[in-house]
């Protein structure tokens, strides 16, 4: 497994509508032991239905309708719970499906970032929504160079989970959960972070690449990302 630096969103007026899911860059490299792996069933791809979010430009690659995204990980080091929470997440994401959207993430992140956008922007977390999709669009048409290719269709296949470490400089998860935090502090308001540890059990972060077939090509389009979740009697709800 690798050590990463982990790179939090600047949450700033310009960047205020996009996924609030953070690049990480390589560090060094670290050893653990590996049990056996989860691997769910991969759902078959059907590229003959349109999806239902509209018609897509010209210069846009085109999303049909994603069946639940298979997810790879590691039994011992992620819920299963956890697992279908993220495949859901991104499954609503590539059907524009806000409500099943909705469904994923933590509801005082929801009230309190939807109240936070309207008031500063006069829209709220479903505008911003109609980003996301179009973000892993944009992921599929550059390669891992800063190539930028033409892709006309595009299904993901595989997310794979990995639990998040910390970045150097960080001595556990939770001072790197906590440094994330502190930037929602910054723009949204002091007591954000106090307040959502106050609802739910604990934080966590896992880290996933994201595989999709582009144009019949199967390639990483979103690699060594990472999700910052809420755990609450066992139930998994995403901070983005």
């Amino acid at each position: 497994m690798t050590y990463l630096k982990r790179f939090a969103c600047i949450l700033t007026a310009a960047v205020m509508s996009l996924p609030l899911y953070c690049c990480s860059d390589e560090k060094e490299e670290g050893s653990v032991s590996s049990e056996t792996s989860e691997v769910s069933e991969t759902s078959e791809i059907d590229l003959n239905e349109a999806n239902e979010g509209g018609e897509e430009s010209d210069d846009e690659p085109a999303a049909y309708i994603q069946q639940d995204i298979p997810t790879e990980y590691d039994g011992s080091e992620i819920d299963d719970a956890c697992a279908q929470t993220i495949s859901q997440y991104f499954t609503a994401i590539m059907n524009q499906d806000y409500d099943k959207y909705a469904e994923t993430l933590n509801p005082y992140y929801l009230q309190v970032y939807d109240d936070w956008l309207d008031g500063a922007f006069g829209y709220g977390m479903e505008t911003s929504f109609e980003t996301m999709h179009q973000s892993v669009m944009d992921a599929a048409c550059t390669l891992e160079d800063g190539t930028t290719v033409e892709v006309d269709t595009v299904y993901i296949t595989k997310l794979a989970l990995e639990p998040a470490l910390p970045a150097e400089g960080e001595e556990s998860l939770e001072e790197a959960i906590d440094a994330y935090l502190a930037d929602y502090d910054a723009v949204i308001g002091e007591g954000f972070t106090e307040e959502l540890k106050k609802q739910c059990d604990t934080l966590t972060a896992v880290r996933f690449t994201m595989t999709a077939d582009c144009d019949g090509e199967e390639r990483a389009i979103m690699t060594d990302m990472e999700l910052l979740i809420t755990i609450t009697d066992g139930t998994y709800r995403i901070l983005g």
